[in-house]
């Protein structure tokens, strides 16, 4: 018998030792059984345990624009059961040893199955897009999209036509974490002969004059830096084909045009958080890539650590200054630059077992440098203090190192000094 449950809530934690299942979201009543089949696929490639839920609202969007009476609990308890037995049905494969879980649940959808994966550790979600027009859309939402701005982990979208295997694949690349993860997940998938191609799109040069292809040619070089960087984060690849490609134009529509042109099986994006008004004005790259690319569709998050320095620094550029006769210029430059975000100071002595001193939350107002002192000037402001601020001043400095990071911003100004170091991170927009 297969293992059904009709679940009340998603709030249980995960049996201990209980790890990396794919777990395929399914639409009460659906029908559509291919992110059943990818699901399968995926989970006996990954030695992984199959697992199904489906999610029931409580209300329905006609009925409460329509002022009617909300539906008892009963009805509800039996849509639950009744949607359980379909997907025993459609969960069951033939001659198959074991028999997945099955489980219907109840809430909003999105959180709702996010909840349900984070809960379970699973390894991947797996959910099907169905073709809604504006109307719809704008009423309900499109579940998919929704799974996928809830989720803390991989979510693959399969369309209605979408089959196993996955050979040719690209991935969005930004050069953030997520980017990275998007593409060590797709790399999972792929076998011995498939193809991977790292994309990342750049705005047009307008025009064309010296000072512009100056900029061009350096954008270039750090691109070529950057895609080293990335290939160095990802994996063994094995017999996978991996190349890189750099397109010009808009983000979105750039990759869905290469991916149509390529016959993909597959396309690759992290996600970046973005605030409801961020979503509801201008969206984003994968919510775009979901709608309108020709195939299945692989998002993986941003996290939470991702905003530390360290984790963005992992393709960020170092340029180092050991002439004292730029330091002025530079430091104002970068304060300039800077003037007002968030910092974190950090200052290090150089004997060993010394205790690193941390300042954080503090904002920007200057960093100097008075080469006849030889010493730099760091004025932090306190954010709630008007007119409140604090200076710390470094002597001994040989060397300073500002730090980019991959979308060229300034992550960090590091002074190399004889009694140690004092990093100022940018912690803030």
């Amino acid at each position: 018998m297969t293992n059904a449950t009709v679940l009340e809530s998603t709030g249980a934690a995960a049996p201990a030792g209980y790890a990396g299942p794919v777990l395929v979201a399914l639409k009460p009543f659906d029908g559509g059984d291919t992110p059943i089949m990818m699901a399968r696929w995926l989970a006996t490639r990954r030695h992984a345990e199959l697992q199904a839920m489906s999610v029931i609202e409580m209300g329905d969007m006609g009925t409460v624009v329509a002022g009617l009476p909300q539906l008892p609990d009963e009805y509800y308890q039996r849509e639950r059961e009744e949607v359980a037995s379909d997907l025993r049905v459609r969960m069951t494969a033939p001659g198959a040893a074991t028999e997945p879980r099955v489980d219907v649940a109840q809430g909003p959808p999105g959180s709702t199955i996010a909840a349900t994966a984070a809960a379970r550790q699973a390894s991947v979600i797996v959910i099907g897009t169905g073709q809604h027009g504006m109307l719809g859309r704008f009423l309900y939402g499109e579940r998919a999209l929704e799974v996928v701005r809830s989720a803390e982990g991989v979510v693959l979208v399969a369309p209605p036509y979408a089959e196993p295997p996955i050979e040719r694949v690209i991935v969005a690349v930004d050069f953030s974490q997520a980017s990275v993860r998007a593409a060590v997940a797709a790399l999972e998938m792929l076998d011995s002969g498939g193809r991977l191609t790292l994309v990342h799109v750049e705005s047009a040069a307008r025009h064309l004059d010296d000072r512009a292809i100056r900029a061009e040619q350096e954008r270039e070089r750090r691109t070529r830096t950057l895609f080293a960087r990335f290939l160095g984060a990802l994996p063994d690849a094995g017999d996978v084909q991996i190349d890189t490609i750099t397109l010009r134009g808009d983000a979105v529509g750039a990759l869905l045009r290469y991916a149509e042109e390529q016959e993909v099986d597959l396309v690759a994006c992290g996600r970046r958080r973005h605030s409801i008004v961020e979503r509801l004005l201008v969206g984003s790259v994968s919510t775009a890539l979901i709608r309108g690319a020709p195939c299945c569709v692989l998002v993986a998050p941003e996290r939470p650590e991702d905003d530390d320095v360290d984790a963005r620094l992992t393709f960020g550029e170092v340029r180092q200054s050991t002439d004292p006769t730029e330091w002025r210029a530079l430091l104002h430059a970068v304060s300039e630059r800077n003037a007002g975000r968030r910092t974190r100071l950090a200052l290090g002595a150089a004997s060993p077992g010394a205790v690193e001193s941390v300042d954080r939350g503090y904002l920007l107002l200057a960093i100097d440098y008075d080469r006849r002192g030889e010493r730099a000037d760091i004025i932090l402001g306190d954010p709630h203090v008007v007119g409140s601020h604090l200076t710390h001043r470094i002597t001994g400095v040989h060397r300073i190192d500002t730090v980019t990071d991959a979308d060229g911003r300034d992550a960090r100004v590091e002074f190399d000094t004889r009694s140690g170091r004092c990093m100022v991170d940018f912690v803030g927009p």
